[in-house]
């Protein structure tokens, strides 16, 4: 504990207010969650800013809360207008019957089966900037950053599917920045006191309306060429999903999306659908340079599906493969944030009385690093997630979330790290710099190392790319 932080006792007697438990929040959201699940236990009942805020730490309570009792909670409102000024009005940042029309027309997109179409655009845009990034000739070695390779293959992969689109690495980099950049602001943005209103001036405006831009110039050249153009074909992307997908059974509303729900859900995908599997996959990395012997494994199954012959989509799906992603999501789960639900009416989670109103939050980290779920939690052991492992405790392991909000991206994200991880397994040794261990997590948006995390990366000899 450094010399600014109060301790534990120092922190209840600051309630009502809870100033300085929110500024602890704020900068160390991970220690924070770990300070209160020790002092509280599985439930943590708190007054910040004349505001009470429950933290439920048990899954059970997550699975109440996300699954059981949905209905009784909704999403914050504050929360959702943050986001929606950057995103606009889209699956993620509407309620209510907004959400559940774009919600039906949108989920058959995002099967698994629709997914599997996009396999091809996926597999094109990461040999592309593998090819880029990376030694091309065997035996040739380079020391990389991996958060920079993990997002240039991302973000490649997101243009690709989504717009049918090969980028450069700079633009690769300007949209990244761009988005993160963004998405920081919002986290920030989460601890003033209000939402300002767009005209109002407020710091960090200037940077985030030219943000806004950049996105909003390359969602709307890529809506624009492809619908002044009937003429360009089918795609087979999802842009072509979105402009085509309809819903069977409307009950309000538009029974397609309107083209200002296209551009939002657009800015969504782009938004949430590269930095969290950019920080699973660097994370990822990092556990194979640090456990050879797991990586030996893991390439043993490729080589035996490879020499099978197995079709790309089979190998995608390889259980031990699989395994070792899942793992690294549970031990550095991308979205370390809060799922924060508003009770609606007065209910009771376990044995805890939640009055109207009371802001619960359940954080993902102290579920997935819970000893009661996970023997040696803080051990990468990719067998917990093996189809013959005991089962896991419903609702301990959800970095996709629960219930009716989880993340629509799901099964492209699978498939997507899945497709990244089984193409730089089977080309590729890795080794941590020399004299360098882990570095620790952090909460960036998405959790990221502390200190950047360069992996040594030596083309394999003779290998076949899935």
């Amino acid at each position: 504990m450094t010399a600014h932080q109060p301790n534990d006792a120092a922190l209840l007697k600051t309630f009502p207010l809870g100033l300085p438990l929110l500024d602890m929040i704020q900068r160390d959201p991970l220690g924070a969650a770990n300070r209160l699940q020790r002092h509280f236990g599985d439930v943590a009942r708190l007054d910040i800013l004349f505001r009470r805020v429950y933290y439920f730490f048990a899954p059970e309570a997550a699975r109440q809360i996300l699954v059981d009792h949905q209905s009784d909670f909704t999403r914050e409102a504050r929360l959702l207008r943050i986001f929606e000024s950057f995103q606009g009005k889209n699956v993620l940042t509407t309620e209510g019957a907004d959400w559940e029309r774009q919600r039906r027309i949108l989920t058959p997109g995002f099967s698994p089966k629709r997914v599997s179409g996009y396999i091809e655009l996926m597999r094109a845009a990461i040999a592309d900037s593998v090819r880029e990034e990376l030694p091309v000739e065997a035996g040739h070695s380079a020391l990389i950053d991996v958060d920079f390779l993990t997002t240039r293959i991302t973000m490649d992969v997101i243009l690709r599917t989504l717009f049918s689109y090969a980028t450069t690495s700079v633009e690769a980099s300007d949209i990244s920045i761009a988005i993160r950049a963004l998405t920081r602001q919002s986290m920030r943005e989460v601890f003033w006191a209000f939402v300002p209103p767009k005209w109002l001036p407020y710091p960090g405006r200037a940077d985030k309306l030219a943000h806004i831009q950049t996105l909003n110039t390359l969602v709307t050249t890529q809506i624009r060429a492809r619908t002044s153009n009937p003429g360009i074909g089918t795609q087979n992307d999802v842009l072509d999903m979105l402009l085509a997908a309809r819903d069977d059974a409307p009950t309000a509303g538009n029974s397609s999306l309107t083209s200002q729900e296209i551009h939002d859900n657009c800015m969504l995908l782009f938004s949430a659908g590269f930095d969290t599997s950019s920080s699973a996959l660097t994370w990822w990395i990092g556990l194979m340079a640090t456990h050879p012997e797991i990586a030996g494994r893991l390439r043993d199954e490729i080589d035996s599906a490879m020499a099978e012959g197995s079709p790309l989509e089979h190998i995608a799906r390889l259980p031990y493969l699989n395994a070792t992603i899942k793992e690294a999501m549970r031990l550095y789960s991308p979205s370390t944030a809060l799922f924060t639900r508003v009770a609606l009416r007065d209910v009771v989670i376990g044995d805890t009385p939640v009055s109207k109103g009371t802001l619960v939050a359940i954080r993902i980290w102290s579920l997935h690093h819970d000893e009661r779920s996970f023997a040696e939690p803080d051990r990468y052991r990719p067998e917990r997630f093996l189809p013959d492992a005991p089962a896991i405790p419903r609702s301990a392991y959800m970095p996709f979330g629960a219930g009716p909000h989880f993340c629509l991206g799901q099964h492209f994200a699978t498939m997507e790290m899945a497709l990244i991880a089984a193409h730089l397994a089977m080309d590729f040794e890795f080794s941590l710099a020399e004299g360098t261990t882990l570095p620790e997590p952090f909460v960036d948006v998405a959790l990221k190392p502390k200190t950047t995390l360069k992996v040594q990366f030596t083309r394999r000899q003779k290998t076949r790319s899935p």
